[in-house]
């Protein structure tokens, strides 16, 4: 067990969870009374936005460019490295471990940062950000070291 990378993805997390129960405090769920909801008002599709209108409100599914560039990069990285591991490319085993480990352990740290963004911008002066920096140095080292050592 690899402490560089466990305590700070650890520490991570749990801010990421504790981020979300309080936002997930200030959402609203009130019910009136109602037990139907009429589609009434229109459905727009075009090539950029879907708009169902409802009679109490509305929900918009906005796809831009740079909404469909970022699933076109991801879905590539998942078929890359699904065709890495089952039909090889040619590359030496230690480079198809760093292209694993850099990929695996980083969309990790980027799935927790992003859910814990609320966290880190609401300590004032900046700390937040410099802890962030910290931990993301130490988790490096560790990644860094994982992707050195010889064994898994």
């Amino acid at each position: 067990m690899n402490k560089f990378i466990y305590y700070p993805l650890i520490l991570l997390f749990m801010i990421t969870v504790f981020t979300q129960m309080i936002n997930i405090g200030s959402l609203d769920f009130d019910y009136e009374g109602s037990q139907e909801q009429g589609l009434e008002g229109s459905q727009t599709l075009n090539a950029e936005t879907s708009t169902l209108e409802l009679e109490s409100g509305s929900l918009s599914l906005d796809y831009t460019l740079s909404t469909g560039i970022i699933i076109i990069i991801v879905s590539a990285i998942a078929l890359g490295l699904i065709g890495l591991n089952v039909f090889g490319s040619g590359l030496s085993s230690f480079s198809v471990k760093i292209i694993w480990n850099g990929i695996v352990f980083y969309g990790l740290w980027l799935i927790f940062s992003v859910t814990g963004f609320n966290f880190f911008s609401s300590i004032p002066h900046y700390v937040g950000a410099v802890f962030w920096i910290g931990l993301t140095l130490v988790y490096s080292l560790g990644v860094f070291g994982k992707m050195g050592s010889g064994g898994d």
